[in-house]
């Protein structure tokens, strides 16, 4: 009796060490799925948001599409007439790498069949 028993003992530890070894790795593979690049989503959400912003401010300003159904302006002019948020310094900030700025991004304002649409140029 006393030899089955240490031979149970020794096949619960090798079931144990394959179910370990096969949970890690299982693990590992799902981690890679649920892995998130928040500065990315940060940045197409303020992309976004200047669009935005950039139709409403356009929508208000009719006089924009006198000569033209598309204007072009920077974000850096959207700032300047404070349609879009920025810093002290009047920069919007690269949520990807704070160094940069998105202030030489261009916007492109259309005015088609009095429905108004902006797209970021990047």
């Amino acid at each position: 009796m006393r030899n089955n028993n240490g031979k149970i003992s020794i096949i619960l530890l090798i079931v144990l060490g394959i179910f370990t070894i096969g949970y890690f790795f299982i693990v590992n593979k799902f981690s890679y799925v649920f892995d998130v690049d928040f500065e990315e989503d940060l940045y197409e959400l303020k992309i976004a948001s200047i669009e935005r912003q950039s139709e409403i401010y356009a929508q208000g300003h009719s006089e924009l599409f006198s000569e033209s159904n598309d204007i072009y302006l920077t974000v850096e002019d959207l700032v300047t007439e404070n349609v879009i948020i920025s810093n002290n310094a009047g920069n919007v900030i690269d949520p990807r790498d704070n160094e940069k700025t998105l202030n030489d991004l261009k916007v492109k304002i259309t005015n088609k069949d009095n429905e108004i649409t902006a797209k970021v140029l990047v």
